[in-house]
């Protein structure tokens, strides 16, 4: 589906990969929840709004009983246009260091009356005016970020240097969310980017304060998790999926991650 929109608690995501495809846009209607966004840490309170993109993770840890969200998802092609046009020179960056806007009174509002529209836009029988209506929407909307957030947050520009740094890095998430299932191997990762190990490891710590093998471990051990919370298939089939040895070492591999046995993982989503 092109695009959706609505209201969700997302309990039914809680351990698993959240797959963007394209955007979806967050707005935290009600209650509290602690998210874990591009392998940040966040919570997320009433009034918090989050914009995801394709080449971006997203997992929910936990949430309080009243936590819900309006939710907004568009496919890759009805972005495109709108991502490739020129916003500021920082717009990325702002995005990628801060994942979770703490909207103001003023930008709420805003963001009410965005939905509202993309509710109307959602009724709409020409479906030929409702995408162009919906690609100016998605246009209008990382405009006003740029305006309400980018210019106001203090100005870490870094030239090139810094833009390069940050394609790297946006490179390596989206590899790892893509071949983390085949190979846990830092050099492979670092050759696909043409880049040393060592140069990986820097920029890892550097700008996620943690190492190029915690990234893969975070990343797989999400990708157990979402075959454990959505999935029947038994733990030997999982091992067999994400090309782990045998059974007993993924077992050992998760348990020393996360302190549980993917049993009782499972058996704690029942």
């Amino acid at each position: 589906m092109p695009f959706s929109v609505g209201t969700t608690d997302l309990r039914q995501s809680h351990g698993s990969l959240i797959d963007t495809n394209g955007c979806i846009a967050l707005f935290v209607a009600s209650g509290s929840a602690v998210v874990t966004v591009n392998f940040k840490r966040c919570p997320l309170r009433r009034g918090d709004f989050v914009l995801l993109f394709y080449d971006g993770t997203f997992s929910i840890e936990r949430s309080s009983t009243l936590f819900s969200v309006r939710y907004a998802s568009f496919a890759y092609e009805m972005i495109e246009e709108a991502i490739y046009k020129p916003l500021s020179n920082r717009f990325w960056d702002v995005l990628y260091d801060t994942p979770v806007f703490r909207t103001s009174a003023g930008q709420k509002d805003l963001l009410d009356a965005w939905w509202r529209q993309l509710r109307w836009m959602e009724r709409m029988e020409d479906k030929a005016s409702q995408e162009e209506m919906l690609k100016n929407s998605i246009r209008n909307l990382l405009i006003a970020i740029d305006a309400e957030v980018v210019h106001n947050q203090p100005d870490k520009t870094r030239g090139n240097e810094g833009n390069h740094v940050w394609m790297l890095i946006t490179r390596f998430f989206k590899l790892v969310s893509l071949h983390c299932r085949e190979t846990r191997e830092v050099a492979f990762y670092a050759d696909q980017l043409s880049i040393t190990t060592t140069y990986l490891y820097k920029l890892c710590r550097k700008h996620l304060q943690m190492s190029p093998k915690e990234v893969l471990d975070k990343q797989t051990v999400t990708e157990i998790k979402t075959y454990l919370v959505n999935t029947d298939i038994p733990v030997k089939g999982i091992a067999d999926e994400l090309c782990f040895n045998d059974m007993s070492y993924m077992c050992r591999y998760f348990r020393r991650i996360t302190g549980m046995s993917p049993m009782d993982y499972r058996r704690s989503f029942k």
